[in-house]
């Protein structure tokens, strides 16, 4: 338990809403004696499901159905391009009867869903749970004293079982480097405490006769790579309708949704997907740096354009100008999972935007990246190794440089990941690097990330679909990393954005630092120590 985020909110009632805000809780141990107290404060609704109590924090869309024995439940928001269906009571209804056909049916169903969401279902005393297609819903599980948890948050079930850190991770959030490279996040399936375990996207985790396991469903089959311009076009002709299809879903949940508009390539490609939509949609930009001004600016360009409304969120530059700065910050680093402490002017960013955002959900831009060959880019190679060994993962994922000791347990944790995960067994002819990016910086990092932002707003994300992914990943990898895909998306989607020709280069993009990044993943792989 946080006695100092207790002691805070116990005091400051005001405060209690944003502890593990839009969060859950599955566990069978009866817990109704401090519904009222911390850490729910009354915030959460408990639904007594199937010999489980489902602790939901309120709002939280939280439906279920019962279908020939089993209970089917998804804990946040899903929609199907491929049907167009997106009411979740629908969608549970259709999976129930695929998974009723067999394992292969269920999996075809779920990897048609776009949204961010635990899904799963229950029968008898077990049940098989998963995430949405990049993980965007963190979410981790563990058995102590005999009782089941699934959690949004890692600390809410710290905050209710005083669970001990392990040294690893005290080490490495402390560590000088540890915040370079993505920010916080920890390797493989791992959380502060040895009791849980992250739950990786493209995995099953089933509970039966008091033993978990995990099943990897993703990737099923060998990928069918493009082999000329003209199955080239088909694929980004799929892909872009699969986005325009999304656009027009988003429209049916939200009556006023915003698409978050930088100047970079992945919300231009959203923005051309919401074309023939534009009186519908809003846009906005913040800027909490100096940097994000140029951003901003391209981005209002771009809305003009189209005479979508823009708004530019100007976040304040000093923490005494937010209200209750300090003890916001405390709570959503308590919510991240206190693996580390953020920058100051984005947790401004945050507590401004949850004061001030006008709309009802963020349409965001994030996992893009997993298309677009990022670990590539980011350590400007041409290559990268067939066959990644657990120390490729640990150079793909933080810089060490004399700390060995702290490298040779990375690797472990994430030789741990791949046994656990079959990765190798599944991998089939697929880029290993993309899934780095896919379940350990979007499904480890992002997840934590986005449960942190629903402080501010809903969230929702079109690119987040498995079987949009898995098309666009048939291209060629040098497509990928020069974006071309991406432009071809915007050029088929909207021919007008394309022509407009802005755009902001990352600042992570710069050769340098590349060539820096390169040196480090090149020499740091290759050391035996």
């Amino acid at each position: 338990m946080d006695l100092e985020i207790k002691n805070i909110l116990d005091e400051r009632k005001d405060l209690q809403k944003f502890l593990f805000i839009k969060g859950f809780l599955i566990t069978t141990k009866d817990l109704k004696n401090i519904r009222d107290n911390f850490p729910f404060y009354s915030n959460f609704e408990l639904k007594e499901l199937n010999n489980f109590n489902f602790w939901i924090y309120k709002d939280v869309p939280f439906n279920y159905i019962e279908n020939k024995g089993k209970l089917y439940f998804i804990i946040g928001h899903a929609y199907n391009p491929f049907t167009m269906e997106y009411d979740e009571k629908n969608i549970l209804k259709t999976i129930s009867e695929k998974n009723e056909k067999g394992e292969k049916d269920f999996i075809e169903g779920v990897n048609e869903l776009t949204g961010i969401f635990l899904l799963g279902y229950i029968e008898n005393d077990n049940f098989r749970i998963l995430l949405d297609a990049s993980g965007m819903q963190y979410a981790c599980y563990g058995n102590v004293n005999d009782d089941i948890f699934v959690s949004s948050h890692i600390q809410l079930v710290n905050d209710l079982l005083h669970l001990d850190t392990l040294d690893y991770v005290k080490k490495l959030i402390n560590y000088r480097w540890y915040h370079y490279m993505m920010g916080n996040y920890l390797p493989g399936d791992l959380t502060p405490f040895k009791e849980f375990k992250r739950i990786i996207p493209n995995t099953f985790i089933d509970y039966k006769d008091g033993i978990f396991s995990i099943k990897r469903f993703y990737p099923e089959r060998p990928l069918e790579y493009v082999k000329n311009d003209y199955e080239y076009k088909k694929v980004i002709e799929e892909a872009s309708e699969i986005m325009k299809r999304n656009m027009q879903l988003i429209l049916k949940k939200w009556n006023k949704p915003a698409i978050s508009l930088t100047g970079g390539l992945d919300s231009q490609t959203t923005l051309a997907a919401a074309n023939g939509l534009y009186e519908r949609y809003a846009t906005f930009s913040y800027i909490s740096m100096y940097r994000e001004s140029v951003d901003a600016e391209v981005a209002k360009k771009r809305a003009e354009k189209f005479n979508l409304k823009h708004s530019i969120y100007k976040v304040p530059d000093n923490n005494n100008e937010i209200k209750d700065f300090d003890l916001l910050k405390r709570i959503l680093q308590h919510n991240e999972g206190d693996i580390g402490s953020n920058k100051d002017n984005d947790i401004r960013k945050k507590i401004y935007l949850m004061n001030n955002f006008e709309y009802d959900v963020e349409v965001k831009n994030w996992i893009a990246e997993t298309f677009r060959g990022y670990a590539y880019k980011y350590f400007g190679r041409k290559k990268m190794p067939k066959n990644l060994k657990p120390r490729h993962y640990t150079s793909l994922y933080k810089i060490f440089f004399l700390n060995r000791k702290l490298v040779y347990k990375t690797d472990k944790y994430f030789k741990e990941y791949l046994e656990k995960t079959n990765l190798k067994e599944k991998l089939f002819n697929y880029d290993e690097s993309d899934f780095f990016v896919w379940e350990m910086m979007h499904g480890g990092k992002c997840g934590l990330n986005i449960g942190v932002m629903k402080f501010c707003f809903d969230i929702t994300i079109p690119y987040n679909n498995r079987k949009f992914l898995d098309i666009l990943l048939k291209t060629n990898i040098q497509d990928r990393i020069s974006d071309k895909v991406h432009l071809d998306m915007t050029k088929y989607l909207n021919k007008e954005l394309y022509d407009m020709n802005l755009r902001v280069i990352n600042l992570n993009e710069t050769r340098f630092r590349k060539f820096l990044a390169n040196i480090y993943f090149t020499v740091n792989s290759s050391i035996p120590f």
